[in-house]
């Protein structure tokens, strides 16, 4: 969903409730209504949606922000184990491969496969291969440092698998039927609640006033929508894009590496 589409979603919204709430007005002119009880039922419901609304935003952002940064830290992790593999220089050309047919991977396969909720098992035998072809490597150069090097080079791989599985996480999560059902017909009910309550306002700022509380509403919605759905298009939504200029640099580093094809590619 665009912006420009969510723009005119929230116009029209806006453009219904205020005629709506202008018509009904007019069908219920003359008949007198007891505000009181009306205005207690709206407290109790507002106060529980509002509850409930909330502890989903906030539990739904929290899982989209680990995601979000669980793809910055897969693409550092690419980048430095691409770097360290420098180290081997026996296999140093296995393991870039190994990384960048990973790389180019993810966006490919694992992006599609998110936003239905699962992971790709291509993505899953790219991955198998990094561990295949760093177990088939001889040991780094000599140096103090080199064993703490082999080692981190492992923890690499480990954080990119921690990344990963972050994501996947992510994707899984699913607002659960009963769920909307409480914040679509509870957010209807306070606008009908709060049409009631204002009967003896104008018809006109009555109008304005539901009008925009459905339009914050329906944005409330929105968003729970938006952070449910992490990894499907359109704007303010995860992408792989990091782990893309990740790709292009180490493409770029090394030229004749990104010119082999990786195994996804042969199968294909």
């Amino acid at each position: 969903m665009t912006v420009w589409s969510t723009a005119a979603i929230l116009l029209a919204t806006a453009a219904v409730a205020f005629g709506l709430c202008l018509l009904t007005r007019r069908l219920v002119r003359g008949v007198a209504f007891d505000t009181g009880p009306w205005t207690a039922t709206l407290s109790y419901v507002a106060t529980a949606y509002g509850i409930v609304l909330g502890f989903s935003i906030v539990f739904l952002f929290g899982e989209f922000s680990a995601a979000r940064n669980a793809i910055g830290d897969e693409a550092t992790s690419i980048g430095t184990a691409f770097d360290e593999a420098q180290l081997f220089p026996d296999s140093q050309a296995a393991i870039q491969h190994s990384l960048i047919c990973y790389a180019r991977a993810v966006p490919e396969y694992d992006w599609p496969a998110l936003q239905d909720g699962g992971s790709s098992p291509v993505v899953d035998a790219a991955y198998s291969d990094l561990f295949v072809t760093l177990g088939e490597s001889t040991e780094p150069t000599g140096g103090t440092f080199q064993p703490a090097t082999a080692t981190n080079l492992l923890a690499q791989l480990g954080n990119i698998s921690t990344a990963r599985e972050t994501r996947l996480v992510a994707a899984e999560i699913q607002t659960p039927p009963l769920l909307w059902v409480l914040l679509i017909f509870g957010g209807a009910l306070i606008l009908v609640l709060l049409f009631i309550v204002t009967l003896p306002a104008r018809s006109v700022p009555q109008a304005v006033l539901v009008a925009v509380s459905a339009v914050f509403t329906l944005v409330m919605l929105l968003i729970v929508i938006a952070l449910s759905t992490p990894f499907s298009p359109g704007a303010g939504r995860l992408s792989p894009t990091l782990i893309e200029q990740t790709t292009d640099s180490m493409e770029a580093t090394a030229p004749d590496l990104a010119a082999l094809p990786c195994g996804t590619e042969t199968d294909s």
